[in-house]
């Protein structure tokens, strides 16, 4: 018996509460992914980046272990996963639009340091590693629609080549480790607690300066069509890959519709009744113009379903902006 059969035995055997590691857990997808993690009762550590701002957990950070440190520095990570049985890695340092700006620092900052870090799980008891890559942007431009995971894989952005890059070395070493993999392709997440001043998260950046009255610029002519999640669907997306048992590794995470810019800021006009002025601006070359999620692999393995409708989740973040900005 290898050593991390032993550890899973042992698991089982005395019932205990896995231990679960957040990478990234201080973000908008880690605070939300840690609150149903211990609603679950599992025990969860929060490994995140030093002085990293803890509002958005606020409400359960005596509940959580915190472990401040640099991804760039891998004694770091191996310190924060001592002790740990599942990784669930959410962390990047950039976003598409600032990958384009500085590809080398999207590079040496997400692929060399998950290099770095990735072959010393041989030192550790970890059982599972879950990796949260993006749906957007690593197929590229479909060749057909919804997007499955089979699809070829061609990024046209530098995000989208660096996470495709980390899914290969996750992959490679936990096959060499003995370590459990999955990996998740979300497609374009929104919800509350999103940060809206990275050039990511359409929806909340265009709830926001409607509550503020400010013009709103869209690259484009509004016709880019996507896939939107709200951020809970894909956190119980998330849940049921640290339990599942499938032949699959690989699976994305959506709903299957797409929805334009233009569609979404006719939902916030005409079903939320907040008005908005739209300019149109030219349209960026990294930007897929098309990308709809095929989800039926994650579907038939873990009879998971996205629960939430687009309307209900654009008024639950416009509720939450509201309540935030008149706290």
């Amino acid at each position: 018996m290898n050593n991390k059969d032993h550890n899973r035995r042992e698991l089982d055997a005395e019932k205990k509460s896995p231990r679960v590691l957040v990478m990234g857990g201080l973000g908008f997808i880690g605070s939300h992914l840690c609150r149903a993690l211990l609603r679950c009762n599992y025990q969860v550590r929060i490994f995140d980046k030093l002085y990293g701002s803890r509002n958005l957990i606020h409400d359960i950070q005596e509940k959580v272990e915190i472990e401040e440190g640099d991804i760039e520095k891998p004694e770091d990570v191996l310190r924060s996963l001592k002790g740990i049985d599942i990784a669930i890695d959410l962390i990047h340092t950039t976003v598409p639009g600032s990958s384009m700006q500085d590809p080398a620092y999207d590079v040496h900052s997400n692929v060399v340091s998950c290099a770095k870090w990735l072959p010393l799980i041989k030192e550790t008891d970890l059982i599972r590693l879950i990796y949260v890559s993006s749906g957007g942007t690593i197929y590229g431009v479909p060749k057909k629609y919804p997007v499955s995971e089979d699809h070829l894989t061609d990024p046209i952005c530098s995000y989208g080549i660096t996470k495709l890059a980390i899914e290969k070395y996750v992959a490679m070493f936990a096959n060499l480790n003995k370590v459990e993999y999955r990996i998740c392709r979300p497609s374009n997440v929104y919800g509350e607690g999103q940060h809206l001043n990275i050039g990511q998260g359409v929806i909340g950046v265009l709830l926001e300066r409607a509550l503020k009255r400010q013009p709103i610029e869209i690259w484009g002519d509004g016709t880019v069509c996507r896939d939107y999640l709200y951020i809970k669907d894909l956190v119980n997306g998330i849940m049921k890959l640290i339990t599942h048992e499938g032949k699959g590794r690989v699976f994305n995470i959506s709903t299957g519709e797409g929805y334009s810019l233009n569609d979404i800021i006719s939902i916030i006009q005409n079903k939320l009744n907040v008005p908005l002025k739209v300019t149109y601006k030219r349209s960026r070359g990294f930007d897929v113009h098309v990308n709809i999620l095929d989800n039926k692999r994650f579907k038939n393995e873990t009879d998971w379903i996205p629960e939430t409708e687009i309307t209900e989740g654009i008024r639950r973040v416009y509720d939450w902006l509201n309540i935030f900005r008149s706290s």
